[in-house]
């Protein structure tokens, strides 16, 4: 599979950002545009949210747990979080995201797992369509913002299922969020 490079641009003027260097795979091109450009094939969508399966040198996909004070608190998810209009691309935000819940540096950002994931927020008439996809990082040393996490795990495909790591239940943010960590296992297995 041939990939392209992806790096983040800085405008003339103003103090480049953190340097975001990734390889994109050619089979998620469709994401490598800003995210107006995505935006106006979505008509009822107001905002685009994204998430990054992790998966470390075991096989087991990375796991936070939303903080207390946070919505949907204490429940699990993979990393992820809100495009912005900033970000260079919808691939940027996906780095970015990992970046700021995790602590992780995108080394490629692989498939899109196509499942669908449409959720409403508190603040009313929003609905988001988030896009989930596998991300290679460099190192697993996770380092979790304490305002949006307050733990992490790495768990295996059985523990996913039976929603248990250990001692630890693991109740998910959305039936959505469920799919799409199983359909990465199983894109992993079938890539192996």
């Amino acid at each position: 599979m041939s990939e392209i490079t992806a790096t983040t641009k800085s405008d003339s003027g103003s103090a480049p950002p953190a340097p975001m260097n990734f390889k994109v795979a050619h089979s998620v091109d469709n994401f490598n545009i800003p995210l107006q450009d995505l935006m106006e094939s979505h008509e009822h969508v107001t905002d685009i949210a994204v998430g990054a399966c992790v998966f470390d040198s075991d096989g087991r996909v990375l796991l936070v747990q939303r903080a207390a004070k946070d919505s949907l608190p204490f429940l699990w998810e993979v990393p992820g979080g809100g495009c912005e209009f900033e970000d260079e691309t919808v691939l940027h935000s996906v780095a970015r995201e990992l970046g700021e819940e995790s602590g992780l540096c995108a080394q490629r950002i692989g498939d899109e797992l196509g499942v669908l994931d449409l959720f409403t927020t508190r603040t009313p008439g929003r609905l988001v369509r988030k896009y989930t996809f596998i991300v290679e990082v460099e190192g697993y040393d996770v380092r979790l913002n304490p305002a949006e996490h307050k733990a992490y795990l790495w768990v295996s495909e059985d523990e996913a299922r039976a929603k248990r790591c250990g001692n630890v239940e693991i109740v998910y943010t959305s039936k959505g969020q469920e799919e799409v960590i199983l359909k990465a296992f199983e894109k992993r297995k079938a890539q192996a």
